[in-house]
């Protein structure tokens, strides 16, 4: 019977009995976008029992041609393999089809790698004109990431409890998911990873900014909506947009500003090592690679040690 199932009714199954109760609610979430872009796709309604590998890689191959990111790529071919592996494990297929499938190299890849964008000195000087001026939770919290690097749903997670303003630290141990497909959030106790509880240490912008924000509520968030409830992604994006036009200055969505952290810490000398801490990040070549723009390839530090006489 298992063998007639389309492979994303059998995904979906799968996903119900070994993955619902196994994962976090914003992977299982994630899971199901991988799903629904599968559909669009031959392999999604061929019977799981008649997959070959050779459908796999065209699976696979297809989404190069389309112009799909090789990191997108990788998530697509895991919600097939995956599966069928385990099928294969349960003896409801004959066999593993996915074995020896192929990434495409990078060099076949059409879709260009985006380059990490960061606003100017000029432009954050514009921005911080109005985020100085005027009392509104979504520009305070574009500061607060322009200042610490934190990713937005760490920021609409903060509560006043993550803060020590003495100490000039900010703890990060939660974040605000949205569940995809649908117009509601909700605040996982929980980093987004291992690596992203950290703890942060404020500039004096930032305590400036955040005791000017405690001195005005009550409430246990740190960033409060007009409706006087959490601050949502919904009105943070508002926010910003208008925040971006009164500063005339372009709109590049709310993760420019984690960049801008970057960009910043890497003109004061910070090692890329205290970065990727600072951004919680599992790797510091995650790090790297993102911002290998700014630090470079590393060719004359090389060349200098090799030529070195020493």
């Amino acid at each position: 019977m298992e063998q007639t199932l389309s492979l994303s009714c059998y995904i979906i199954e799968w996903m119900q009995t070994f993955k619902a109760y196994s994962v976090k609610q914003s992977t299982y979430d994630r899971l199901l976008t991988s799903v629904k872009a599968l559909e669009g796709f031959q392999i999604a309604s061929m019977p799981i029992g008649e997959i070959t590998s050779v459908h796999i890689q065209k699976y696979v191959n297809e989404l190069a041609e389309y112009g799909y990111g090789l990191s997108t790529i990788k998530k697509q071919m895991r919600i097939v393999t995956a599966p069928l592996k385990q099928a294969a494990t349960l003896h409801q297929i004959p066999a593993d089809p996915a074995v020896g499938i192929q990434l495409p190299a990078r060099s076949n890849i059409q879709k260009a790698e985006r380059t990490a964008e960061a606003y100017s000195q000029e432009e954050q000087k514009a921005l911080w004109v109005l985020i100085d001026t005027h009392q509104r939770a979504g520009y305070a919290a574009v500061g607060l990431m322009i200042e610490t690097g934190l990713r937005v749903g760490e920021a609409l997670a903060l509560r006043w409890k993550d803060i020590n303003l003495s100490q000039k630290r900010l703890r990060v141990r939660s974040t605000v998911v949205r569940l995809a497909n649908k117009k509601r959030s909700y605040v996982q106790n929980c980093a987004k990873s291992e690596s992203s509880n950290r703890t942060i240490p404020l500039t004096p912008k930032a305590v400036s900014l955040l005791q000017m924000l405690k001195a005005n509520t009550e409430h246990e968030w740190v960033f409060v909506g007009d409706d006087g409830q959490r601050l949502s992604y919904e009105a943070l994006r508002w926010q910003t947009r208008c925040l971006c036009k009164a500063a005339d200055v372009p709109y590049r969505g709310e993760h420019v500003f984690r960049h801008t952290f970057a960009t910043n810490c890497y003109h004061k000398g910070i090692d890329v090592k205290i970065l990727s801490r600072l951004l919680g990040h599992a790797d510091v070549n995650i790090t790297y690679n993102i911002y290998v723009h700014l630090y470079g390839d590393g060719f004359d530090e090389m060349y200098s040690a090799l030529v070195s006489e020493k």
